[in-house]
């Protein structure tokens, strides 16, 4: 949903967070400025999922006063670890360091104090979408910096030969295994996922963020839902 009121809408509806995809989504640096600003002091954390592991996709974001980020297809623990270099001011990585920017709120802050709070407050999350992520998931998730595996059930599905439902053993198995890893590398396990009975009940297994939905989902079942009430119900003679 393209509208600088964003933030505010989900701040209304008690949301927690919101994932702005520039991976499958269409915004670009001018749109995902103006989209930040409406989140800004808000309850609702803008989180960007960046299109690629490349430094520039990382840093626009977090200028523009991204709460985190979300990386798509991450496959090795040296592909992890670029992510944080990336995401990271020194001495845990490289980003470039400038103040006094959306980031910062504008306001007048030293980077004695600002950057290890930044470093810590920056949330880090990789996809587990492919069987190679499987793989290679106890490396990935053993680096620093990152904060939590974000499992997705439709690339995961395709990538392994296997049901995207949740409910179907393979992929439950694979859940199951993703969420132990988390737990024992003391990581956020998360899922995108509209089956929210399935995903509840996974929570004592280690699952501790749930994306619920999409704007275009919401949008057409809602309006699907309008619309289907009001062509079944009852016309006067």
């Amino acid at each position: 949903m393209k509208t600088p009121f964003l933030g505010a809408l989900l701040d209304s509806i008690g949301m927690d967070f919101a994932i702005l995809d520039q991976e499958h989504g269409s915004y670009g640096p001018d749109m995902l400025a103006s989209l930040m600003a409406g989140f800004r002091n808000g309850r609702c954390q803008p989180i960007v999922r960046v299109p690629e592991i490349r430094r520039d996709a990382f840093l626009t974001p977090l200028e523009l006063g991204a709460s985190g980020v979300l990386v798509p297809r991450v496959e090795t623990a040296v592909q992890a670890r670029a992510i944080v270099d990336f995401c990271h001011y020194p001495p845990s990585g490289s980003r470039g360091v400038s103040m006094s920017r959306a980031h910062t709120r504008f306001s007048r802050v030293t980077a004695t104090e600002y950057l290890p709070q930044a470093n810590a407050e920056i949330l880090i999350g990789v996809q587990i979408e492919t069987a190679a992520a499987l793989d290679a998931l106890d490396d990935i998730l053993s680096v620093d910096g990152i904060d939590m595996a974000f499992i997705g059930p439709s690339d995961l599905s395709v990538s392994c030969g296997i049901s995207p439902k949740l409910t179907s053993p393979e992929m439950a198995a694979h859940v199951d295994a993703i969420l132990a890893a988390c737990k024992r590398h003391g990581k956020i396990g998360a899922l995108q996922t509209t089956d929210w009975e399935t995903a509840l009940s996974l929570v004592p297994k280690g699952l501790n963020l749930i994306s619920a939905t999409t704007d275009l989902a919401a949008l057409q079942y809602g309006m699907t839902a309008a619309l289907t009430a009001l062509e079944t119900a009852p016309r006067a003679d």
